[in-house]
């Protein structure tokens, strides 16, 4: 997948089947219309692509009110790079970009810029200044701009239709495994290890401090079993979301213990993928309560060595 931005667009003068929508988390509903942009233009012997923006829209239109991120726009990239999109397209959503009027973004930025002569969208796409253009304005514009407009039916699951909002709010409420069936994959953040405290080496189970944005989505609190990636390489883990109470901590943290992990750790970057819950964040009456759960939380998330092998999430 090649990556076009405001930098390099006007150079690429392929026609193209563009998948269109703000596409966090790339769930299943997503990635039913990734797919059918890649069929379409294969028939059509077009080029693939999806265009979104680096940012969500809310953010510049509502920033008080703009969600949290399922997925940062590397994590996207990469999601976006197993599928066999010929391009991916990311715009700046700046303030001009979002007064542009509906008609001027079809025919400026997708047909005049991006050469789309296919459309792919779920019904329920919005687009232009105020988000006043939608399906129908995209339709009515086809046949005066040339391109066509494939809609792609709500993606549902056990009858209700998948959206990042549900997925946001499972992964809040902790329904950590059901978020996994509806992005079909672990879902996980990414950050940079730091210096924490030292608490858990004291406790004998040291533990690497994840440096997450602000702007993620972050699980219930809790305890999880979890897959490390470090440097392309998987680790089962056990992954604390919270205050730390046993502690008397108040600043939410995300700690993780790598097991079978030898080696300078600081300054990494590291991947934490979410499997399963174990339990909610518990204040123990003493240090030596607290080790006798992480002991158990650790024999728990061994009989989880089967997603060391696996290389994406299986709906079962």
């Amino acid at each position: 997948m090649i990556i076009l931005d405001e930098t390099n667009f006007s150079a690429n003068l392929e026609e193209k089947v563009i998948a269109l929508g703000n596409f966090d988390g790339v769930h299943i509903g997503h990635q039913k219309l990734i797919e059918d942009a890649v069929s379409i233009a294969r028939d059509k012997k077009l080029k693939s692509a999806v265009f979104t923006f680096k940012q969500h829209t809310s953010k510049i239109l509502e920033p008080d009110k703009a969600p949290e991120l399922i997925t940062t726009l590397s994590q996207k990239i990469e999601v976006l790079k197993s599928f066999s999109l010929d391009y991916g397209i990311f715009f700046d959503f700046t303030k001009e970009l979002s007064l542009l009027s509906p008609e001027r973004f079809i025919k400026d930025i997708l047909v005049d810029s991006l050469k789309m002569k296919v459309a792919v969208v779920g019904p329920n796409y919005r687009f232009g200044h105020k988000g006043l253009g939608d399906v129908e304005m995209l339709k009515k514009y086809s046949s005066i701009c040339s391109y066509e407009v494939h809609v792609v039916p709500k993606v549902t699951y056990e009858g209700i239709t998948v959206s990042s909002s549900l997925i946001r709010e499972l992964i809040k409420e902790g329904n950590i495994e059901k978020a996994n069936v509806l992005l079909n994959r672990y879902f996980s953040i990414e950050g940079k290890i730091v210096k924490g405290k030292g608490m858990g080496k004291i406790l004998g189970f040291p533990t690497a401090n994840v440096e997450v944005l602000e702007e993620v989505v972050l699980p219930k609190r809790g305890v999880y079993v979890t897959r490390a990636k470090i440097k392309g390489n998987n680790f089962i883990s056990v992954t604390n979301v919270g205050f730390k109470p046993t502690f008397g901590e108040t600043r939410l943290s995300v700690e993780t213990h790598i097991l079978d992990f030898e080696g300078y750790i600081y300054g990494k970057c590291i991947e934490i993928e979410f499997v399963k819950r174990i339990r909610d964040e518990i204040k123990f009456e003493s240090l030596q309560a607290l080790k006798e759960q992480v002991l158990k939380d650790i024999e728990y998330a061994k009989s989880f060595k089967d997603i060391l092998q696996q290389k994406h999430y299986v709906i079962k």
